[in-house]
Order: structure tokens, then C-alpha cells, then sequence
């Protein structure tokens, strides 16, 4: 029930995916509320130290989500068209490599000024590059528009596992919300 199996997910791996996917979403609404704020707003301060810390908790699901998949067997993909499974594999690959590059611009924007990332107070992640001012800018504007790729292949997603749901009346979707049982197996 824990552990992936050939014929679905288990809870590690259905739990990694909804936390991964609240924060994200939470995340980017942070993030968009955080453009308009003025010095004199009470989350001026609070918003980004929340964002950033909340970003580096991403990336450690995200490491222990690479290290589950490779240490737990891929349930196997259910009968589709050639195009939608290919479909579906460049959508969770564009995914994976777009939360990275989220993550990265963020850390360099976090760390332009020499001072450490912290995640709540609690663990810093240190500085290992510095960016001039142009640089800094050109990562805020990948963050923002790889943000907002995420949230486009977000919906992508969704829609996907819906149609596979309601239209196709596969398990697709209920295999990443109901953990596999030993039964199943």
C-alpha cells in the first residue's frame, strides 16, 4: 500500500504527487499576489520569506520523488493511443524540468545579494553564485514565465487525467488517488 506497484500507486507516491501539486499551486497564486505588493503591506516581507521557503521545500519533494520513482517500480500505463501516451511522457518530463528551472531562477534571484536561502529559518542552502543586476532581471523573467508554463501544463494535466476519466473510463486518475492495495497486485 506504501510502495508503487506494476498496476497503480501507492500513498508515498500519490502523497509526493498531491503535496507537490498544492504547493505548486500555491506557490504561483503567492507569487502573482507578490508583484502588486507596496513596502508599506504587511506581507511585503513575509510573502517572499513564505515563497522562498515553501520553493526549497519543492525541491527536496522533488529530489525524494526522483529517488522514490527510482527505487519503486512504474506502474505500468494503461491501454491508449501511441500519441497520448507520448503526449502524457513529455507533459510530466516538461513538468519535472520546468519546476527545476523554477526552483534554480528562484534560488539565484534569492541568493543576488550573497546571503544564503533560507527554508524557515531552518535550513540554508547556500550561495553558490552571485548575479549581476541584468542577470538577476533576466532570472526574474524566467521564473515568471516558467511559473506560468507550469500552471499551462498544470491544466494540460488535469484535463488529461479527466478526459482519461470521464471520457476514456480508465483508472488513470484513480490510481494517483487511490493507493494500490496487495489485492490489486
Amino acid at each position: 500500500m506504501l510502495k508503487d506497484s506494476s498496476s497503480g500507486y501507492g500513498l508515498v507516491s500519490i502523497l509526493i504527487h498531491w503535496i507537490s501539486a498544492l504547493l505548486i499551486l500555491f506557490l504561483f497564486g503567492l507569487g502573482v499576489y507578490m508583484v502588486d505588493l507596496t513596502y508599506y503591506d504587511d506581507w511585503y516581507h513575509k510573502g517572499p520569506e513564505l515563497h522562498v521557503s515553501l520553493g526549497l521545500l519543492v525541491l527536496l519533494i522533488m529530489v525524494l520523488r526522483i529517488v522514490w520513482r527510482i527505487i519503486n517500480p512504474t506502474p505500468i500505463d494503461l491501454p491508449a493511443k501511441p500519441v497520448q501516451q507520448k503526449t502524457a511522457k513529455l507533459v510530466k518530463l516538461a513538468l519535472y524540468l520546468f519546476i527545476f528551472v523554477v526552483i534554480a531562477s528562484g534560488y539565484l534571484i534569492t541568493t543576488a545579494e550573497g546571503q544564503a536561502a533560507s527554508m524557515f529559518n531552518v535550513l540554508k542552502f547556500p550561495v553558490i553564485t552571485q548575479l549581476s543586476s541584468a542577470n538577476v532581471d533576466l532570472a526574474g523573467e524566467i521564473h515568471e514565465y516558467f511559473a506560468w508554463a507550469i500552471i499551462a501544463l498544470v491544466v494540460l494535466h488535469a484535463l488529461g487525467a479527466l478526459f482519461h476519466h470521464f471520457v476514456m473510463r480508465d483508472r488513470t486518475l484513480v490510481r494517483i488517488v487511490k493507493p494500490v492495495k496487495k489485492s490489486d497486485i
